[in-house]
């Protein structure tokens, strides 16, 4: 009787797979990723079954692309598919090992009374049974939260494969050798398409903004994206637009998405359960990072918000990330997925005020080291404090172009925390971060961004009644306006910036403000005006001792005589700006007077020693990292080469420049691409002398 009831039974062929979701769309990534886990089993190659972990956030997805998967791939599998679902993320009772394993016995056709009362006899049960060589079993394993779950529950036979689905990164499955499959909220077209199909009739055709806008309030995320579809269905007289104006604030948004009666279908539930795993530091951690505005954040401002040490920070990121509330998307560069980030601002956090202040703190000092690396404080005065603290300090930045990389990769972060800091009145840390937007604004141009931060930063310096910084950020705003083009604008803000250096008695500000004032002019064409200002900055960088201002302003004077075709008038402008630079400037400065010497060459008709020097002066500004100052190069290169009878030259440089510029945008894009098509339309005619416009404007770090 002992041999009878030892004897393991043949597999029953169980077919326990849940149906595949209703519109599933399409996972073509993911479900190619999986496609490995066959191969591995047909070959036999490894000493187990071939195991896959897909990972990603509660209700992104994973379990219906693993029933999708696994019920395509049914038929290799002919002695059986195993479902369980160990319940880790959700109110009722987590199914043990034990409990796991008993199932899986009985439907491989263990007698219910046959099946051992000890994890260990029933461990020993199961691999016996799985141990034919040759036999072929599919295991799903849902909702697991832990390798200790899952290892039990692996076949023994090589020619089997186990799916797991997670919110957690179950390294040590990875490290014995699983497949990991990470499930990301859908694309944007999946997203919209799935809603298209959960919806039905001709409400998502009528709108299809309104459609795509909804999905991305969903997050792209299915479970999201269902519920509400679920609201348009079961409200016909809805427009898709009613839906995404309620969706619109972040305030209700999870609780929109969420239905009550239904703990399955709530986004709140998910992202509940996922933060109830977390431990006390790392939750602490979630719910304070969670106020961080900024759409990607790295290690120091994580550090700065949350004032734990660098190495504590690691690894509390590290962990949301294996609990999949957090991205990791580059070396030390984590995000929060939208619905995540709200769910974490949810929770009660009483620090969130000191969160923004510091995380400003943060970036302003950070901002600060980068610009100095590319404008020295020797060459650039500045209001705020901050460049003066850190003057001792060595260079953060081996090169220009490195801080500029930096600074343009952080500028929507930095104006997503300069939004909130003017919103709580942080003052004093608004203006000084919307300052220390003068580096980027000049060397990548991000204009109308610009204009919105000089517009918080403003409004912050005068409720801090800081004249001379107001009048600095009007000076900067009013630049913005010039690269525009818009010389109307940049001379209001101008003048008004020039009322309130007076008014603080700061000649600084006021000569800064006069010179840029004259720009303003010469963009008019009124090159008489713009010399006279020009020339009464000139006069107060002089009485200041300001010897590299003195230099710029001989510079400016000499652009607008070239302008006026005066070319001999511009000569000793251009002699005297070299001769202090040589000394008072660095090499960035020389190239700018370079570009003006080479438009004196022009005029005096030797354009082999204006390209010369146009070269030289391209490869001073290719190297400080702006492809806007290397684009002014080449139009100068192309107006030399076009003046001279050289079209093809001059559309080569045209074209280089389009290209530099395309992702860029902006107006310098849009003047490269006027020149080259005009250049096109253009037959052969004497051309006349260079330049006939005002020259193209280059950087001032005043």
């Amino acid at each position: 009787m002992g041999s009878s009831r030892s004897a393991d039974p043949p597999p029953a062929g169980p077919r326990e797979l849940p149906p595949v979701a209703t519109h599933f769309v399409s996972r073509t990534d993911e479900l190619a990723g999986l496609d490995k886990l066959v191969a591995d089993a047909a070959r036999g190659a490894g000493s187990g079954a071939s195991v896959a972990v897909v990972i990603g956030p509660g209700g992104v997805g994973k379990t219906a692309l693993a029933v999708k998967w696994a019920t395509e791939h049914a038929h290799r599998f002919p002695d059986g598919q195993l479902y369980v679902d160990l319940r880790s993320f959700s109110p009722d009772t987590a199914l043990t090992p034990f409990d796991a394993l008993g199932r899986f016995l009985r439907a491989l056709g263990v007698q219910p009374e046959q099946v051992p009362a000890t994890l260990a006899e029933q461990l020993g049960r199961y691999r016996t049974i799985t141990a034919r060589r040759r036999l072929q079993l599919l295991v799903l394993v849902d909702n697991a939260a832990s390798a200790e779950q899952v290892r039990p529950l692996i076949p023994t036979s090589i020619r089997s494969v186990v799916l797991v689905t997670t919110r957690i990164r179950l390294d040590g499955l990875v490290g014995d050798g699983a497949q990991l499959v990470e499930v990301p909220p859908l694309p944007q077209a999946k997203a919209v398409a799935l809603l298209t199909k959960l919806v039905g009739g001709d409400r998502p055709g009528a709108e299809p903004d309104a459609v795509a806008e909804l999905a991305q309030l969903c997050g792209r995320f299915p479970i999201a994206l269902r519920v509400a579809a679920a609201r348009l269905i079961t409200r016909s007289h809805l427009a898709v637009s009613e839906v995404v104006a309620q969706l619109r604030d972040e305030r209700s948004r999870l609780a929109a998405l969420s239905i009550p009666a239904s703990p399955e279908d709530s986004i709140t539930t998910l992202f509940d359960w996922s933060y109830h795993y977390l431990q006390p530091y790392e939750a602490e951690l979630y719910r304070l990072l969670g106020q961080l505005p900024a759409a990607e954040f790295g290690i120091g401002v994580a550090a700065a918000v949350t004032q734990l040490a660098a190495h504590e920070v690691g690894v509390g990121l590290q962990a949301l990330v294996d609990a999949s509330l957090l991205q990791e998307v580059g070396p030390d560069r984590y995000r929060f997925h939208d619905l995540v980030r709200l769910h974490a601002r949810a929770q009660p956090e009483q620090h969130r005020l000191e969160v923004i202040a510091r995380a400003g703190a943060w970036y302003l000092e950070a901002m600060t080291r980068a610009n100095l690396a590319v404008i020295p404080a020797t060459l650039r005065w500045r209001v705020g404090p901050t460049a003066e603290q850190l003057s001792g300090e060595p260079p953060a930045f081996t090169s220009d172009r490195k801080a500029l990389d930096w600074l343009a990769r952080e500028l929507p972060n930095v104006l997503a925390v300069l939004e909130e800091v003017a919103a709580d009145r942080h003052d004093e840390l608004a203006w000084q971060l919307c300052e220390a937007l003068w580096e980027p604004m000049l060397y990548r141009k991000p204009l109308p961004e610009a204009l919105r931060a000089h517009e918080l930063g403003i409004t912050a310096a005068q409720r801090c009644g800081h004249t001379v910084a107001e009048s600095r950020l009007r000076y900067q705003r009013g630049r913005a306006y010039l690269d525009l083009g818009q010389p109307d604008a940049a001379e209001a803000e101008t003048l008004r910036a020039i009322e309130l250096a007076r008014e603080a008695a700061d000649r600084r500000n006021e000569s800064a403000a006069l010179e840029q004032l004259g720009r303003a002019w010469q963009a008019r064409g009124d090159v008489d005006t713009a010399i006279t200002h020009f020339t009464t900055s000139l006069n107060i960088e002089a009485e200041l001792g300001i010897d590299r201002g003195v230099a710029n302003r001989h510079r400016r004077i000499a652009d607008a005589l070239l302008q006026a075709g005066r070319a001999a008038e511009a000569g000793p402008h251009l002699a005297a700006a070299r001769q202090i630079l040589s000394t008072a400037g660095d090499d960035k400065d020389l190239a700018r007077v370079a570009i003006s010497e080479a438009r004196l060459e022009g005029q005096f008709g030797r354009p082999e020693a204006a390209i010369a020097l146009l070269l030289a002066a391209r490869e001073v500004l290719r190297r400080s990292g702006s492809v806007v100052y290397e684009a002014y190069v080449l139009l100068a290169l192309a107006e030399v080469d076009e003046h001279h009878g050289r079209p093809e030259q001059a559309r080569g440089f045209l074209t280089e420049a389009v290209e530099l510029l395309r992702d860029l945008g902006g107006p310098v894009l849009e003047e490269a691409r006027d020149a080259l098509a005009a250049l096109d339309r253009a037959v052969p005619a004497a051309q006349p002398a260079i330049p006939t416009t005002a020259p193209p404007s280059t950087e001032e770090s005043e």
